[in-house]
């Protein structure tokens, strides 16, 4: 997936989106392994950015994903320093990151994306 696409489909969520999506994120972590897992998966994303040396890169494409959530979050009348907006931002802002760092982070996208494909403009979200 294309950074731009990604970015994209974030300035089309709705509110609802945005609350199935929390939700989805909260969901993520439910057991103690899926915690590890997410946290492998946020860490081979930042070594292989490193490896890459394209941290730069991905800080800015990360703030771009970060504010895009919070221009939905105002759009739709909704407090953007409210935790709800946060946690999807800050999603958001790492998904954005493994993008940057393409197909060496395929899984670890996949990973924190799953369950995100049922809000249709991410759907395709895992798709390199």
């Amino acid at each position: 997936m294309e950074l731009r696409c990604f970015i994209d489909a974030l300035d089309a969520l709705t509110l609802d989106d945005l609350r199935a999506l929390a939700i989805d994120i909260d969901g993520l972590t439910a057991t103690t392994a899926e915690e590890v897992e997410v946290i492998g998966a946020y860490l081979h994303i930042e070594a292989a950015l490193r490896s890459q040396r394209r941290l730069r890169d991905a800080s800015m494409a990360g703030h771009r994903a970060n504010e895009a959530v919070r221009r939905v979050a105002a759009r739709v009348g909704f407090d953007a320093a409210d935790p709800m907006v946060s946690r999807v931002a800050r999603w958001a802002d790492t998904v954005a990151r493994g993008i940057i760092a393409e197909r060496e982070t395929q899984h670890a996208v996949e990973i924190l994306a799953h369950g995100a494909d049922h809000i249709p403009v991410l759907a395709g979200i895992t798709a390199f």
